[in-house]
């Protein structure tokens, strides 16, 4: 009887985490740090350490909506899409300050869902000014 009891119960949790979508599965707060350099009219500029608050929410089975609040900076949000363990943010605009100009850039990511932890290739891009960075870690670890 217990065994029986024991299989039927594995069978209900492996059927309920099997019927989250990506999106659930990753929904909630993280604190997030970016790191890395731009180029800028052919400079390589390493940029200070961004680090912040991020939540995803929920949109549907495939989307979020990314937010993200910089302990000394911008807050600012994206759209992204979730499939799996594959995780991409949608263009959008965005702030930058180097070397006490702030530039107006394009940024989006693409990246991977491990268990906590979300890691994105960052690029960011100002074609008006030559700037473009398309080497920039995003880490974001879940709190």
């Amino acid at each position: 009887m217990n065994r029986r009891l024991v299989g039927i119960l594995t069978v209900l949790c492996l059927l309920m985490t099997g019927c989250q979508d990506s999106v659930e599965q990753v929904a909630g707060a993280y604190s997030y740090k970016i790191s890395g350099s731009v180029i800028i009219d052919e400079d390589t500029i390493v940029l200070s350490n961004e680090t912040g608050a991020m939540e995803i929410l929920r949109v549907s089975a495939d989307s979020a909506m990314v937010t993200f609040n910089a302990l000394l900076g911008p807050a600012y949000a994206t759209p992204a899409k979730i499939n799996g363990k594959q995780m991409r943010l949608l263009p959008f605009k965005r702030s930058l300050n180097v070397r006490v100009k702030d530039y107006e850039v394009t940024a989006k990511a693409e990246g991977t869902v491990y268990d906590g932890t979300i890691l994105l290739n960052l690029q960011y891009e100002n074609a008006a000014e030559k700037l473009k960075a398309d080497s920039l870690v995003l880490l974001c670890k879940k709190d």
